[in-house]
């Protein structure tokens, strides 16, 4: 395989929500991520989307105009999980105390035996997610 054609990395995440300002505020304020395009009509769907930034990474948020509703299930094909690393176990530490003034409801640290520690939790529209430190 040729140089060009390795993968780089993840260039974004695409979420569908049920509504973009809650997500957005969510995101935004609770898990901190910086605004990378605010509001704006999307141009390939009927909705509206946004961006934040995970690092080298976008997040992506779309609302559909159409959406069907219903709970997000990552018994479904698509989405089981997204993950955020993080540094160490005490930054996961530092991250249950703001996750905790945050509100937001979390399964606390668990060991993951052989590969680290993480943090559980939902979004708004239940999506799950993870906060993640590699053991060394």
């Amino acid at each position: 395989m040729e140089q060009e054609a390795i993968l780089q990395g993840v260039s974004h995440v695409s979420l569908s929500v049920s509504d973009l300002h809650r997500s957005l505020e969510f995101y935004r304020d609770v898990l901190k991520l910086p605004l990378l395009q605010k509001p704006f009509q999307a141009t390939k769907f009927k909705g509206e989307e946004a961006m934040c930034a995970i690092g080298q990474t976008a997040l992506v948020l779309q609302c559909h105009s159409d959406h069907e509703g219903g709970a997000f299930d990552p018994r479904r094909t698509g989405l089981d999980h997204l993950a955020f690393h993080v540094a160490s176990h005490e930054a996961l530490e530092e991250w249950e105390t703001l996750l905790d003034e945050s509100a937001c409801s979390h399964s606390g640290i668990t060991k993951v035996e052989g590969w680290g520690w993480m943090i559980e939790f939902r979004d708004p529209d239940g999506i799950q997610l993870e906060l993640f430190a590699l053991s060394r």
